[in-house]
């Protein structure tokens, strides 16, 4: 098979990406976005980032959100190089083009049930489980962070469907818009449960650096499990998300093939650096942590710690 037409044309060229265009982030809950976050930042330091704030995606939020943008003075929106955050797709019909979008994909079920305990966590829904397949809404209807997002989240965030759309009300087609808008306008879609060989791909296509980085906003354990019956019901209710994500997967693994076995060995070589990266972060701070005790036992001023840097020369060389 074929690679997606946005994707010939940067494997035929080898670094032909274009570093003058808005880059428009479409982050989905719970997909790694938060870690992917100050990778942005590093990745992209000559403009400005605007970041569009929303906690939850409604209609009105949405507006809202489009209103602020449109009222940046001309000059002053030139000087935005990123646009990222919680939104719909749409974004490039009031951004002065050329703009290119980014996101990432995960299991459909994963993505969920990471959801559902974080909002948990977050206590903006009670801990006991609240779905009620016996309902038409599934009991969802007063929480619309859950519901937006229980009901094939990533489909309406990629199709670019009214973000009200009633929960069961998500169709073919829209499958079929948020597949066509993946086919045009999207220049990369990672895959979270991929989430370092993303990044890597992520340099060749739009000439990201070796940067490593920790896990954040990471949905901790909690004491809550869905009953079955409910999990196969979310199954068989994200049908069109499984199947965009299938078509995301396909896509992503045609081009991580076509770069064949030098990304396979610096797949390698990333994934050992940014685990020794972790372990020197956990330590550090550990270190920080007690040394902190001895200063206040001491009356001693702060000490300055240096940073620890790697990069890929380290491990190539």
């Amino acid at each position: 098979m074929r690679l997606p037409q946005v994707h010939q044309e940067y494997v035929k060229k080898g670094k032909g990406f274009d570093l003058n265009p808005k880059i428009v982030f479409l982050h989905i809950p719970k997909t790694a976005g938060m870690s992917l976050r100050g990778l942005f930042i590093k990745n992209y330091r000559t403009g400005k980032h605007f970041n569009t704030e929303l906690k939850r995606l409604t209609a009105s939020d949405w507006d809202r959100c489009l209103a602020r943008i449109k009222n940046i003075p001309g000059d002053e929106l030139n000087q935005y190089q990123v646009f990222k955050g919680h939104m719909q797709f749409g974004l490039h019909e009031i951004l002065p083009s050329p703009v290119e979008y980014i996101t990432f994909l995960r299991n459909p079920v994963k993505r969920i049930l990471s959801h559902y305990k974080m909002l948990c966590r977050n206590k903006i829904i009670p801990s006991d489980p609240i779905i009620d397949l016996s309902k038409s809404d599934w009991n969802l209807t007063s929480y619309p962070e859950l519901c937006y997002s229980l009901d094939n989240g990533q489909t309406r965030a990629m199709a670019g469907v009214d973000p009200d759309l009633p929960f069961g009300a998500c169709t073919e087609k829209h499958l079929q818009m948020a597949l066509e808008n993946m086919e045009r306008h999207f220049k990369f879609v990672g895959l979270t449960e991929q989430f370092n060989l993303s990044l890597l791909l992520l340099g060749r296509v739009c000439g990201w650096k070796w940067h490593f980085y920790m896990p954040d906003n990471v949905a901790k354990n909690i004491s809550f499990q869905l009953p079955p019956d409910v999990v196969e019901a979310i199954r068989d209710l994200n049908r069109l998300d499984f199947e965009l994500y299938r078509r995301a997967e396909e896509r992503f693994e045609q081009l991580a093939d076509s770069y064949g076995w030098k990304l396979k060995a610096e797949h390698r070589l990333y994934n050992l650096g940014n685990r020794l990266h972790q372990h020197l972060h956990v330590g550090r701070h550990w270190l920080r942590r007690r040394l902190g005790i001895e200063r206040r036992k001491a009356m001693m001023p702060n000490p300055v710690m240096e940073s620890t840097s790697i990069n890929k020369s380290q491990f190539l060389s």
